[in-house]
């Protein structure tokens, strides 16, 4: 038996760069992405804390990481 992995959804935007209703598409989005992604480590048998802190930590390193390549250019 193959093992498939589940996917998550994620909806391309449906506004554009400069409209306002942009940033609420967003946050909807992706919130919605994000509640599965933790639901789905939590039914794996991570703990809620373990998982909050990691995805923060890795949240941080990512914005770090474009901070440094945004100062670069």
């Amino acid at each position: 038996m193959e093992f498939t992995r589940p996917t998550i959804q994620i909806s391309n935007p449906q506004h554009g760069a400069s409209d306002p209703y942009r940033a609420v598409e967003r946050e909807e989005v992706l919130a919605a992405a994000f509640q599965e992604f933790v639901q789905r480590a939590l039914a794996a048998g991570w703990k809620e804390p373990e998982v909050a802190l990691t995805l923060a930590d890795i949240a941080d390193d990512y914005v770090m990481a474009l901070a440094r390549r945004i100062a670069a250019n």
